[in-house]
């Protein structure tokens, strides 16, 4: 399915993580997370997962990232759910912003924060994250995150996420999400995404059905986390491209919920 083929991909697990520049000796330090609430197995659910990325050099802004690669754990997804059940446009979202999308094509929302450096200085930038389904993209399953900054710079970016086939049997597929290069301003310093987080499920959503000529609010029912859990939990691997030209690599896996 569609949603299934979507959500399952959009799990992420725990590690912490280094890359060496090449050109240089700072090194980007990664911390990637999740959870689920409720945590139990066989239990639909909502899953936050989050990215933290700083520099090993303390006070400086680590170099923008400009992809993400996330490898999803297998048995993950939204098979049972009622998640996704409309489609956002990109050219919608951007013109409108979220309230120009369908309710029931919010799949999540969230926060995210990045720095830039000016006149010696160091600049952090907050933004609101929605999450949303959206149109297939060169014949794979796309999510938008729409990142609505705040402040002190007041700016709207999509994210597109493309769903492809797993590499290994041990997961689902992997999510490959594109992150623009944008400056601050005209000419001004690149802001770097230093955290990002993101529900996927139903905490906080409300969707709607038409019934009698009338719509109805419900909310979306959560994504089927496994009766069982693998030998040492929930497998994921994560790559991080930089604008330095570095590359991360990792894996990690969530561990297990509990069963009591």
């Amino acid at each position: 399915m569609q949603r299934d083929r979507l959500l399952a991909g959009l799990m992420s697990g725990m590690a912490v993580f280094t890359c060496m520049s090449g050109a240089a000796s700072a090194a980007q330090l990664v911390t990637l997370n999740a959870r689920f609430r409720p945590n139990r197995l066989g239990a639909p659910t909502t899953i936050k997962f989050g990215i933290d990325v700083s520099s090993s050099i303390s006070g400086a802004v680590p170099s923008p990232v400009t992809d993400v690669d996330l490898s999803l754990p297998a048995g993950l997804g939204l098979a049972t759910s009622t998640l996704g059940l409309a489609v956002c446009q990109p050219a919608t979202l951007l013109r409108l912003g979220p309230d120009g999308c369908p309710a029931n094509a919010r799949v999540g929302t969230g926060s995210a924060r990045g720095k830039l450096t000016s006149e010696g200085e160091v600049i952090t930038e907050a933004a609101t994250v929605y999450a949303f389904l959206g149109p297939q993209l060169n014949e794979a399953e796309q999510v938008l995150f729409y990142v609505a900054g705040e402040n002190p710079v007041s700016a709207e970016l999509i994210f597109s996420g493309r769903l492809l086939p797993a590499p290994s049997a041990r997961f689902s597929g992997h999510l490959d999400t594109a992150i623009p290069i944008v400056p601050a301003w005209q000419d001004g310093p690149n802001i770097a995404v230093t955290s990002f987080s993101s529900t996927l499920g139903p905490l906080g959503l409300t969707y709607y059905r038409h019934i009698h000529g009338g719509f109805v609010p419900f909310h979306p029912k959560g994504i089927g986390v496994p009766l069982r859990c693998p030998l040492g939990g929930f497998p994921f691997a994560a790559r991080l491209t930089f604008l330095d030209g570095s590359e991360v690599r990792s894996r990690t896996a969530v561990p297990c919920p509990s069963s009591s």
